[in-house]
């Protein structure tokens, strides 16, 4: 009788462990009185369109990058007062106070990012992508 006890006390962690894995495919555990939640990655691709006229300089030395959050990948960096054509924007990571992001083209080039709105003169685009 013993035995078989604590058969079943063994068993019930496997069994829930099997449950998890099957269901979600990731067994994940979580203290006691949280809830868990997913974590999504932050995407680097957004879409972006040519709708906004106007432009802007940047008020500092700024890196733009290939997506509106500052983990993406930063192919490069203007000068402060560089002039930025503006497409459009979206909400992305955090800077300064403002989460928008202009997609933009540098005047005089073909290189084109995402610029943290807060460091351009105007607050960047005021169209939406």
């Amino acid at each position: 009788m013993r035995h078989s006890k604590w058969k079943a006390v063994l068993a019930v962690p496997c069994m829930v462990a099997a449950s998890l894995v099957s269901v979600g495919g990731v067994a994940a555990a979580a203290s006691p009185g949280t809830q868990s939640e997913p974590i999504q990655a932050l995407s680097c691709s957004h879409s972006h369109v040519n709708r906004d006229y106007r432009k802007g300089r940047t008020t500092t030395t700024l890196r733009y990058r290939v997506g509106p959050h500052t983990s993406c990948a930063a192919p490069g960096q203007v000068g402060k007062g560089t002039l930025i054509y503006y497409h459009c924007y979206v909400v992305g990571d955090m800077v300064n106070g403002s989460n928008g992001w202009t997609w933009g083209r540098i005047a005089g080039t073909q290189k084109a990012g995402w610029f943290a709105s807060a460091y351009l003169d105007d607050g960047g685009s005021m169209t939406y992508c």
